[in-house]
């Protein structure tokens, strides 16, 4: 009986992580030259926010919007160059392929990877795992142990 409630409460445990992904979702709309707090050291204090649902339906019928940074790096030493906004296109791990082409205001450097995130006001860090992948790692974690 207690293996079963334990199973019912990791159950509804993964679908209000998934659900609450499935909403609209505000991210960081900034860059590390114009804005210093949206650099490596990240302050949002003073960082602007978007609505990306309120324009995905313009820019990607059918996506879901999520969340976006984007490293971009010169020479070694060199502190990168990061762009933090929403991200309009298919996010899925296999699927991800970010746009490369250099980014207008840094047209010389070159683009080292980006991270995509689904939830509010994720692509505030630099790097890890978004807490929904976790929470479903945690979840499956724990049906495979209570049925062994």
């Amino acid at each position: 009986m207690e293996a079963m409630a334990l199973r019912a409460f990791l159950l509804l445990f993964l679908l209000v992580t998934l659900a609450s992904t499935a909403r609209a979702i505000t991210c960081y709309e900034c860059d590390s030259v114009n804005n210093p707090g949206c650099g490596e050291n990240f302050a949002g204090d003073d960082i602007a926010t978007s609505d990306c649902e309120a324009v995905a339906d313009m820019r990607a019928p059918g996506m879901e919007p999520t969340c976006l940074t984007k490293y971009y790096g010169g020479m070694p030493g060199e502190m990168l160059f990061m762009r933090r906004s929403c991200y309009y296109d298919d996010s899925s791990p296999l699927e991800l392929n970010c746009d490369e082409t250099p980014d207008p205001v840094v047209p010389y450097l070159n683009f080292l990877g980006c991270k995509v995130c689904t939830t509010d006001l994720c692509n505030a860090s630099g790097k890890g795992t978004p807490l929904s992948i976790l929470a479903m790692i945690f979840v499956f974690g724990m049906l495979f142990v209570n049925y062994n």
